[in-house]
């Protein structure tokens, strides 16, 4: 029985995606693991530390299929976290070979170094999906750079905005969310080999070498000294990841609020078997919107609860460490769905310039014509004259040219119909061209 909603065969598509349960399920879990021993062996090799031939016996286990309930069975009776799947190994190598496997090794080489490959797998899903997203929303903002609608400041309407000049922001966010992702990871991709205690004392002389070795064997960098304790790494790369979900979200609010009925300014496009309601066939949810915004509240948890494990006691401190192990994975699942649902958001998006206008049309330009009048009067007699017509308009039903009858100029008046963007447009110009000079130089891939 599927007892998570990651896990659910219900529910799971809105909480994972196939790619993130093919980077944390048990089995790719387990072949990982497997992988990295294999490099350990290699390396060992390499050192002549254990014979070649116990070497390439450990290397052909990768083909193999392990028995996932049998590791399980023999963990829960040794209680201890690998042990179990090192007796399983050494089950299926040649007598000769068996003492060699997982050689001088504690947990965490095995565990952190996974981890870090986790890490890996997790961040090159997220870039990808980053930067199509990112193209997507700076085709969007050149598409409505001159599309009129009403900004809103403290939920209020207040001046015209383009919509691109919306949507670029969002882009903009994103291409820093891409620049954290790009600058941290020659950080993040680090090895860990540090055997009891973190000195590697079981391998003399012999020790440093072998940590080289090791790292080129599974493809990550070297670091100048074991990490058991300084969990800094994951922690970053956890709030970058939550940082660009954050993002997602901001963007999903927006959709949220700017499709009620009421407003009806942006939509997300839904599949023609959604249905809304069950009670109310007129609806039409903003499913995808509410669970974007949903799955970014969950990882900026956990993100918090990852930054427990760097308080460390010693060189070791399972307390802190083995959190990981459950927040971790979690928290790649609700970033990397998060990026899927909003890819679709916004391939669906669609945008009501009827709507915006007619919604901008409740709130004649203050701005503009505060600017206009300023030449005349001085901005701040300008401002307590035009506070004081729009008071009057609302408290007797005027229209607004009436209320400033006698206090401003026919051009003034002429001007309260003008729908005025500002520097909105230049400003889409300015950030798709930042943007595509900034994706020239960078890699299409995390690698």
């Amino acid at each position: 029985m599927d007892a998570h909603l990651i896990d659910s065969r219900i529910f799971g598509y809105l909480w994972s995606t196939l790619e993130s349960h093919a980077v944390f399920d048990e089995p790719a879990r387990v072949r990982r693991w497997l992988g990295v021993i294999i490099a350990l062996a290699q390396a060992q090799a390499e050192l002549n530390l254990i014979p070649a031939e116990a070497a390439r016996d450990i290397a052909a286990l990768h083909d193999r299929d392990l028995p996932i309930d049998r590791i399980a069975e023999a963990t829960r009776a040794t209680g201890h976290s690998t042990l179990g799947m090192i007796q399983v190994l050494q089950e299926h190598l040649p007598p000769g070979s068996a003492p060699f496997v997982y050689y001088g090794a504690t947990v965490q080489d095995i565990t952190d170094t996974s981890q870090v490959l986790e890490l890996k797998a997790t961040g090159q899903l997220l870039w990808r999906d980053l930067r199509a997203i990112e193209d997507r929303l700076l085709d969007l903002a050149l598409t409505h750079k001159n599309t009129p609608m009403a900004g809103r400041t403290h939920g209020q309407l207040g001046s015209p905005i383009p919509l691109g000049f919306k949507i670029a922001s969002w882009a903009d966010q994103v291409g820093r969310d891409l620049s954290r992702l790009h600058d941290g990871r020659d950080r993040w991709l680090t090895g860990q080999f540090g055997g009891a205690v973190g000195t590697l004392g079981f391998f003399g002389s012999q020790a440093v070498a072998l940590r080289g070795a090791y790292c080129r064997h599974v493809g990550l960098s070297e670091p100048p000294i074991s990490w058991l304790s300084a969990r800094d790494r994951f922690v970053e790369f956890a709030n970058v990841a939550a940082m660009a979900s954050s993002t997602l979200a901001r963007i999903a609010n927006e959709v949220y609020g700017l499709q009620r009925r009421e407003i009806g300014e942006l939509s997300e496009r839904p599949a023609a078997t959604t249905v809304g309601s069950i009670t109310m066939p007129h609806k039409r949810n903003p499913e995808n919107s509410e669970q974007i915004v949903t799955l970014a509240q969950l990882a900026r948890a956990q993100s918090a609860l990852l930054a427990d494990a760097m308080v460390h006691e010693h060189e070791r401190d399972g307390r802190a460490w083995k959190l990981e192990w459950s927040v971790f994975p979690t928290l790649c699942h609700s970033v990397l769905a998060a990026c899927a649902l909003t890819r679709t958001l916004l391939d669906g998006l669609e945008a009501d310039a009827q709507a915006m206008s007619r919604n901008l049309a409740l709130v004649p330009a203050s701005e503009h014509l505060l600017s206009l009048m300023s030449t005349r009067l001085g901005k701040h007699a300008a401002q307590q004259a035009l506070q004081e017509a729009y008071r009057r308009a609302r408290d007797e039903r005027l229209s607004l040219t009436e209320a400033l009858q006698g206090q401003a100029t026919p051009a003034e008046l002429a001007a309260i119909a003008d729908v005025d963007l500002g520097a909105g447009p230049q400003m889409v110009d300015s950030v798709v061209a930042t943007s595509r000079r900034r994706r020239k130089t960078e890699p299409q891939q995390w690698r």
